[in-house]
């Protein structure tokens, strides 16, 4: 294709066969319009994924300072927008997954490819949800661990051991109860050969969101006790203090909530009367779940 590019202080030609310079030249003398821009926008368009939008690489590439000068540049900020109105309009008519004939199953696979945040890296794959599609309770927890990541299971490292021993006091069969997490992938840093545990921050909860929204429409249970923070901030999107919460039903769209002590923190608690009370606490929390969600 022929092309031309002009500077100020020198300008060069190609016709296809010979390039040639000419004097520099200022932006009136720049042709009107580019044939091919619109088919570029359309183009950038057509292929744009917020989900893999890097701000970041891009300004360490060019400069936002010289972004005006790039076509599809002026679209990033509308087509952020546009994805997000389209999943907020999703989301307000509660376009769920079994409308679209989606089961858990192929929600779980779905999930195994998700790169809505970059907790996948480095992970043995997405953690989802298991238990019966009917399930008249759900638990929801934070993340999984370790073991969690390694066995493709929540609830089996040791939080999953106390949370067991938990749910048998309380009367709960493990079995009838769908199990989850807020976030689905197991976030942590290395120190050495070991894998330590690091907290969610809210982009990444925020970011699991949708996936943890389409399993609770999926199950449609009667109760969901979310076990810690992180698990209230997923389901219902805001921030909790847990020691102010529990005790007290929330209102949630599909039904009743409950809010407990995470069993991790059950076990990070030094002092073992501080750890017995809580404990406690979670047995007698699962207990009341229990009972809420055979109420209806």
């Amino acid at each position: 294709m022929a092309w031309s590019i002009l500077t100020p202080e020198l300008s060069v030609h190609w016709d296809g066969e010979v390039l040639s310079e000419s004097i520099g030249a200022d932006r009136s003398q720049a042709p009107s319009g580019d044939p091919l821009e619109d088919m570029w926008k359309a183009y950038y368009a057509a292929i744009f994924n917020p989900a893999r939008l890097k701000i970041g690489a891009m300004t360490k590439e060019m400069p936002r300072k010289y972004w005006k000068n790039l076509p599809e540049a002026q679209l990033i900020a509308p087509l952020i927008a546009g994805a997000q109105a389209r999943e907020a309009t999703m989301v307000a008519q509660h376009v769920a997954p079994d409308e679209r004939g989606i089961s858990l199953q192929g929600l779980a696979e779905e999930a195994q490819e998700c790169r809505r945040c970059p907790l996948w890296k480095g992970t043995n794959g997405c953690v989802f949800g298991e238990g019966p599609g009917d399930a008249k309770l759900m638990i929801v927890g934070e993340q999984p661990g370790d073991e969690e990541d390694k066995a493709h299971r929540p609830f089996v490292g040791p939080a999953g051991g106390v949370l067991d021993r938990a749910l048998t006091q309380a009367g709960v069969e493990r079995s009838a109860v769908y199990l989850t997490n807020a976030v689905k992938h197991f976030k942590f840093e290395m120190r050495g050969k070991r894998r330590i545990h690091q907290k969610p921050d809210t982009s990444e909860i925020e970011a699991c969101r949708w996936w943890l929204d389409q399993e609770i429409r999926l199950v449609r249970p009667r109760t969901v006790l979310m076990l810690g923070a992180t698990a209230v901030r997923g389901v219902t999107g805001k921030a909790a203090t847990i020691g102010k919460m529990r005790g007290s039903p929330l209102h949630l769209p599909q039904g009743d909530g409950l809010v407990t002590w995470h069993p991790s923190y059950i076990l990070r608690l030094p002092d073992k009367d501080a750890a017995d009370r809580a404990y406690g606490n979670l047995v007698e929390d699962l207990s009341l779940a229990l009972e809420k969600s055979r109420e209806h």
